[in-house]
């Protein structure tokens, strides 16, 4: 017994950023997909969500916080039958509050239109 818990304290020693546990509500956007999830705990580079009771979709993943207003664009590390594991690849502060499905939607489209301009932006300069 004593092996296992050194051998889990370790695992997580070696996490690059520190969770935090937490509980709210926050969406994930795929495409035309929105799903409510929850968040289960919060890192800098990441976090791990519930799903309710759907697979994770495929495609650019953009979670949603309304709650503290802040949208980032995801990838799926892991995932199991009902949680998911998910690596922020870029942030950004939501530009307005948006509440409910819908708010998510809009969200996720205009922060996939900004990125989408910048990478123009930065292509049309080299």
């Amino acid at each position: 017994m004593r092996a296992t818990a050194r051998q889990t304290a370790s695992s997580a020693d070696q996490r690059a950023y520190a969770r935090r546990p937490t509980s709210r509500k926050v969406y994930l956007v795929s495409g035309r997909n929105t799903l409510r999830c929850a968040l289960i705990d919060l890192a800098e580079g990441g976090a791990r969500i519930r799903l309710m009771g759907t697979a994770l979709p495929e495609g650019d993943l953009y979670l949603v916080d309304t709650r503290v207003r802040r949208i980032h664009l995801a990838r799926s590390v892991w995932q199991s039958e009902r949680e998911a594991g998910l690596q922020f690849v870029e942030s950004d502060t939501l530009d307005r509050p948006g509440g409910g499905v819908e708010g998510a939607a809009e969200a996720a489209l205009l922060f996939a239109r900004r990125r989408a301009r910048q990478a123009a932006a930065i292509e049309a300069d080299q």
